[in-house]
């Protein structure tokens, strides 16, 4: 089986962090921890096998594929390079964000 490299944009943390910085204020410190574990707890399986997830249309196109896969009412928007087996996280946000800003902010 192969193994991939998973990597984070500096988008990608940056949003990780917004994420746990707002629960943390708006819920609890337990709260914000425990999403912050099960979303890189997702991130992490993306080692293996994923190509498996979703293919995010509306972003995608002929040079660049990007897949999303959900965790609770986040979603997480990765890319695969298969000639170097690397995954790359691009973005996370919740589900309530508009479509339309997270389109407009990755696609190019």
């Amino acid at each position: 089986m192969k193994k991939y490299r998973v990597l984070l944009t500096p988008r990608a943390k940056v949003s990780i962090t917004r994420i746990v910085s707002r629960l943390e204020a708006e819920e609890s410190k337990t709260v914000s921890q425990k999403v912050r574990r099960g979303i890189m707890d997702t991130i992490r399986k993306l080692k293996t096998f994923p190509e498996s997830h979703e293919v995010f249309e509306e972003i995608s196109d002929e040079k660049i594929v990007f897949r999303r896969v959900l965790k609770w009412d986040y979603k997480i928007v990765f890319t695969v390079k298969k000639d170097v087996l690397e995954v790359v996280v691009v973005q996370v946000y919740h589900g309530a964000q508009g479509l339309q800003r997270i389109i407009r902010q990755l696609k190019p």
